[in-house]
């Protein structure tokens, strides 16, 4: 009677072994198929890529204050069409101009958006965005 018991109890670990191991394994393979997944996408809308060259970028003292950017205007983390966009405006605003620079003979301008959070509300527009400027006697100039 003790051994059919202790072979019972071995069958039963066995059994219980095999189990959990099946189980584990297919857990590796989900991982696995994940990962993968995982990495295509991220190859995929990595989006950055560092330039071949090297920038320049010369900064210019603004000639103007403020300016007002054209709706779906895109304002990026540094002046590069390549860059990260910080945020996508959806309506036409009037923004203060901070700084101005020239990269590849296309003219960026680093503005403030009036926004009520100060989370991404400074970042880079290019030039062609940018509709009317105002200078500080508050003329209007069109941009063409």
């Amino acid at each position: 009677m003790k051994y059919i018991l202790f072979i019972l109890l071995i069958i039963l670990l066995v059994a219980t072994y095999l189990y959990y191991d099946r189980k584990l394994a297919l857990i590796k393979k989900q991982l696995m198929i994940t990962s993968n997944q995982y990495n295509i996408i991220r190859n995929k809308y990595d989006t950055f890529k560092r330039p071949e060259t090297n920038l320049s970028i010369r900064f210019i003292n603004p000639s103007y204050k403020s300016g007002i950017i054209a709706t779906d205007s895109k304002l990026y983390i540094a002046p590069l069409d390549s860059s990260q966009i910080l945020r996508k405006t959806n309506i036409r605003m009037e923004v203060i101009i901070l700084d101005s620079a020239e990269i590849n003979n296309q003219t960026w301008y680093y503005v403030n958006l009036p926004i009520d959070n100060c989370i991404n509300c400074r970042g880079w527009i290019n030039s062609k965005d940018i509709s009317i400027f105002y200078s500080e006697s508050s003329s209007l100039i069109k941009s063409n």
